[in-house]
């Protein structure tokens, strides 16, 4: 709810949910900090406040901020040789250009590397994720051209574990998460046991905003320095002035268009603006973003596609400029507009309605599948008075989910879902579950297709498959509602196991 003290312009800010909607970018929580208080608490059903949210590539400015520890406390220099660091690792013989590369162009995105290397690729790998780097070939001078990579970031996780000793979450654990209050975060750590410096660090929506802000107040939490004296002023310095994450073909990132337009630079893993506002960005909707001049920070987590998402720094770049430039006391609507926000929260913590539908009480089977692009193997269907419960034996093992019916059901699950969810794979990650039973079209009877859906909690995926059901077979159908691939995997049928 808006905060009755609250003098920021509400105009633009409810502009910019009608936008959202309009656009189909779903948000999770929109957080606004201004002046030393929170003015905008939003949060949309069911990515209640206490739960944590996967930030994507917003890790990026947490590993940075690892290796400004570490600089201050002399474990590195900015100009250390990054093949100094990974002796034993290294090519037989390095390039001139992977010798030449260091730990500044790490951070600023400029390593040289002619492709990006993405989290979704390099999740799948079960060994080398630091290999992955040192083998790409370094086509260029470092130091010169920007090539975002998820996969220089988690080199710089590597570095800040290698001379401190410990993963960057446990070294940041009680030089920024503790003093900040931040106890309930999960960070992903590579098979070697190195937290994911590009991506895989979770926590609660509040607890981005408060990093943020630590970052508004020059590194100052509640009267004590927490960051390294300046290192705020050169994490947002543009020390690249035009940046461009580059084209995803699927498997990597490649250089943007020649005639492609930027309207961000790059800092020391912060996105940055000719006018001071810089940003910790991820994909599907993640930002952190400090308005330094406005003396405001904004918070958003999110659900978006591949086709929007791009849009939304500058969409939250153009509100906030705007709503922190105060109401306007001449504007007649300001006090609607204020109320039309307050609705707005108020109607996005209500939960999804879900049809009225019949349901074949007591239909148990269990479908067995040859190999297929699901991993699934067997599924077996329970149908109780008001719930179903699914039993799917995957790759990832036998997982229980039950799906209210006319209710959803809380539980944890470890089912396989990573080639829809940007190859991430949670083995226990909170969900909600629902079934709704409809009729094949053309046909009255209710009960041949079986409509289930997997809200995850922590993350920006809504699953939906589909099972119909025809004599002695079920096809199954997968989707979900963002990806960085495809967002549906090809229907597969399973067989009726018969009884013995």
């Amino acid at each position: 709810m808006t905060n009755d003290h609250a003098t920021i312009g509400m105009r633009p800010v409810h502009a910019l949910l009608q936008e959202l909607e309009k656009k189909g970018m779903r948000l999770h929580s929109l957080l606004v900090h201004w002046r030393g208080r929170t003015v905008l608490d939003l949060w949309q059903w069911p990515h209640e406040p206490d739960l944590k949210h996967k930030l994507h590539s917003a890790t990026k400015s947490f590993t940075g901020t690892a290796v400004g520890f570490a600089e201050a406390e002399g474990l590195l220099g900015l100009d250390d040789p990054v093949v100094s660091f990974f002796d034993g690792r290294l090519p037989a013989v390095p390039s001139g250009n992977l010798s030449r590369m260091r730990v500044r162009d790490l951070l600023t995105m400029r390593t040289g590397h002619g492709r990006g290397l993405s989290g979704a690729t390099t999740r799948l790998r079960r060994t080398g994720w630091i290999e992955e780097f040192l083998e790409e070939p370094v086509v260029e001078l470092p130091g010169r051209r920007f090539m975002y990579s998820s996969t220089t970031s988690h080199v710089l996780s590597a570095i800040v574990q290698r001379v401190s000793g410990q993963p960057v979450d446990e070294y940041l654990r009680p030089r920024l998460f503790e003093p900040l209050g931040i106890t309930d975060f999960d960070w992903e750590r590579d098979p070697e046991g190195v937290a994911s410096g590009g991506n895989g660090l979770s926590m609660r929506p509040r607890d981005l905003l408060s990093f943020g802000v630590l970052y508004l107040q020059d590194g100052v939490w509640q009267g004590r320095r927490i960051l390294p004296n300046g290192w705020p002023q050169k994490a947002s310095a543009p020390h690249v002035r035009s940046a461009l994450s580059g084209a995803w073909n699927g498997q990597e990132l490649v250089p943007p268009a020649p005639d492609a337009v930027a309207d961000s630079g790059y800092g020391y893993q912060f996105w940055t603006t000719e006018d001071g506002i810089y940003n910790a960005a991820g994909i599907f909707g993640q930002e952190c973003m400090i308005f330094p001049e406005q003396d405001g920070v904004v918070v958003v987590t999110g659900a978006m596609g591949d086709d929007t998402y791009r849009e939304l720094p500058k969409m939250i770049r153009e509100t906030f400029r705007a709503a922190f430039a105060g109401a306007d006391g001449d504007d007649p609507f300001q006090a609607a507009d204020a109320e039309a926000v307050d609705r707005w929260v108020l109607r996005a913590r209500e939960p999804e309605r879900l049809r009225p539908s019949g349901h074949r009480l007591g239909f148990r089977e269990i479908y067995d599948f040859e190999p297929n692009e699901h991993g699934l193997r067997s599924v077996s269907i329970d149908v109780r008075a008001d719930s179903v419960l699914l039993v799917l034996e995957d790759e990832c093992g036998r997982n229980e989910i039950e799906h209210g019916i006319g209710h959803w059901v809380r539980q944890r699950t470890g089912v396989s879902v990573w080639r829809l969810h940007h190859s991430y794979q949670d083995a226990c990650a909170p969900i909600l579950a629902a079934a709704q039973w409809a009729a094949r079209p053309g046909h009255d009877a209710v009960g041949d297709v079986l409509c289930l859906t997997w809200h995850f909690l922590e993350a920006p995926f809504i699953d939906k498959l589909t099972l119909r059901f025809d004599g002695d077979a079920v096809t199954v159908e997968h989707e979900v509602n963002v990806n960085s691939g495809p967002t549906a995997l090809p229907t597969i049928r399973g067989i009726r196991r018969v009884s013995r």
